[in-house]
């Protein structure tokens, strides 16, 4: 069993990993990882302010280098300097005082060619020099933002983790949400009204409202294509009661995936508002691997879906592990409902005419947990797109699955086990090469079938004569996944093994031979629990042109962001 305080440890400095096994001597570029960074107190394992994690591939003399330093927000002097006044509430992680609400930019990373920027679901986007990891400057004013809550000085922005950079048309295009009463339930959550905002890097940003369009949970992700715009509606929870911490309950998210899709060619300046039409297709999803160009007409995607889980909620003093019973220590507190029971879906969508035309699950019988993915970014400009994503899934931890969990997902209707099938013990984490020009239906019936005929098996190893995967061992779990695109390209991973932290490198045609080589870390060195990450081929300073000025910031907090807010003039925020 992994230690769950490595979960939480914050190492920051420069360090060295030693290479063990076959490191390729011609390997080059960067890997940026961000992560929260956590401090004694911290209620929510996602809670803590942004991390920058940079990993030199080049070897030397037997070694890796890495460097990883703090995103300092500015609201984070206010915490270093004033702590007692920042507070989080419940258990989720938003952090607030009378100066706001926290930034935090530790969820995902952006190459804008070649500009580093952390992002989170709520806060501004900073960019970061990829060269030092000092922090540079948030992306636009407040009031250049849609804003849910106009608090003082760091009012609050929600927005997408997952923005998209597309080097066709030099834009970062995002979108942003602003909180409404929900009609005839003023006692539960707020929905959302959805904006989608794009940047050019240097300029104002512009924001276009989709007409009509509300969310009930968060986009987590902007999903693009040459043609089209996409807004995800997440099956979780995070309106804004939510995220400030009133016990005010959310309304439980509706149980299929909603996409709501507009036409990039509808987004200019004669206009603010733009139509979206809705999309829906089985599953509770997550994440996106979309193919950038459309073929025959058609949006081809891939959905990363896990039932039975909720980043929103977390453990809690009051939860015990559903399946003995037993009290929770300290130390697991803050922890998400991030372990399912029941097994990760992806689930491949073709989208034409606006409404779904064909759609395909992919289940493996032994593999939980989807968390992060990653594809070989050479393929995603082409014409004929991606030719595979490589999923790691994070396993069926036990006592990870509080009672609270249990209750909340035992009837949910993407549920694919009955609690007679569970398994009975823990399973291991998985890494995963997946064809997109397989037939993953017939997958799924090979696995079954094998399952059935062969009981004996370990469920995690079923498919080996079929699949490209890699079964981790009990003690480790897998965490945050690269692919390199070098060569026949490589997988670099972040794996949690016993009491200490190590990087595994696979080749990517080949995962079943398991990693090529493995960087360790001294033991007093960890990052925590780790999140999204991003490859540079080459590292260039950040561009000093673009700079937001902090005491203007703050003024303009004050005085523009609460008028714009409260008289609600769209020709004055909308499309500058």
């Amino acid at each position: 069993m992994v230690s769950v305080q490595n979960f939480t440890r914050s190492s920051i400095g420069q360090f060295e990993a030693t290479i063990s096994g076959a490191w390729p001597q011609e390997l080059s570029g960067h890997i940026f990882v961000a992560a929260p960074y956590h401090q004694i107190g911290e209620r929510h394992l996602f809670g803590g302010a942004g991390v920058t994690i940079r990993w030199d591939l080049a070897p030397q003399n037997g070694k890796v280098k890495l460097l990883c330093k703090r995103v300092n927000t500015w609201d984070s002097f206010w915490q270093d300097l004033l702590p007692l006044t920042w507070r989080q509430r419940a258990f989720f992680p938003a952090r607030m005082s009378l100066f706001g609400i926290a930034e935090p930019a530790n969820t995902g990373v952006v190459n804008m060619n070649g500009r580093l920027l952390l992002t989170a679901d709520a806060g501004r986007y900073w960019e970061i020099d990829p060269v030092t990891l000092e922090t540079i400057t948030p992306v636009g004013y407040f009031d250049e933002h849609i804003i849910s809550v106009p608090l003082s000085f760091f009012p609050m922005v929600a927005n997408t983790a997952h923005p998209f950079y597309d080097p066709e048309t030099g834009e970062l295009i995002s979108c942003e949400l602003k909180c409404v009463p929900r009609p005839g339930q003023l006692f539960y959550d707020m929905i959302s009204q959805v904006y989608i905002t794009v940047w050019d890097g240097k300029g104002t940003l512009k924001h276009w409202e989709l007409d009509g369009t509300r969310l009930d949970g968060s986009p987590h992700t902007i999903i693009l294509t040459e043609e089209c715009a996409m807004i995800p509606d997440m099956p979780f929870q995070m309106g804004l009661t939510t995220l400030m911490g009133l016990k005010v309950p959310p309304t439980n998210a509706y149980p299929h995936t909603q996409v709501y899709v507009v036409d990039r060619k509808d987004l200019t300046a004669a206009n603010y508002k733009v139509p979206a039409r809705l999309v829906t297709f089985p599953g509770d999803s997550y994440h996106f691997l979309c193919n950038y160009r459309h073929n025959d007409g058609n949006i081809q995607m891939v959905a990363v879906q896990q039932g039975t889980i909720s980043l929103t909620q977390s453990l809690e003093p009051c939860d015990v592990m559903h399946f003995t019973g037993k009290p929770y220590s300290e130390e697991y507190w803050g922890i998400p409902w991030m372990f399912g029971f029941d097994p990760g879906v992806l689930r491949k969508v073709v989208i034409g005419d606006g409404q779904v035309i064909q759609e395909e699950a992919f289940i493996h019988p032994g593999w939980y947990s989807t968390m992060l993915y990653t594809a070989d970014p050479r393929e995603q400009f082409t014409a004929s797109g991606y030719s595979a994503i490589y999923q790691g899934y994070s396993g069926y931890w036990r006592d990870f699955i509080c009672r609270r969990q249990y209750l909340a997902f035992r009837d949910h209707p993407n549920r694919i086990l009955t609690d007679q099938k569970l398994p009975t013990h823990n399973l291991p984490s998985v890494l995963a090469r997946i064809p997109l020009a397989e037939d993953w239906k017939m997958l799924t019936e090979q696995l079954e079938k094998e399952q059935q005929e062969h009981p004996e098996r370990e469920l995690p190893s079923l498919g080996h004569e079929f699949l490209d995967f890699y079964v981790f061992p009990d003690h480790c779990l897998l965490d945050s996944i690269q692919y390199i695109p070098q060569g026949k390209g490589y997988i670099f991973t972040k794996v949690f093994a016993e009491n200490h932290l190590e990087a595994w490198l696979f080749a990517a045609d080949n995962l079943k031979n398991g990693p090529i080589a493995k960087l360790t870390l001294p033991d007093t060195v960890n990052f925590g629990f780790t999140l999204h990450s991003e490859y540079f081929e080459k590292l260039v300073s950040a561009p000093p042109s673009y700079r937001v000025d902090r005491v203007s910031c703050a003024l303009r907090s004050l005085a523009k962001v609460p008028r714009e807010f409260i008289f609600n003039q769209p020709d004055q925020v909308l499309n500058r």
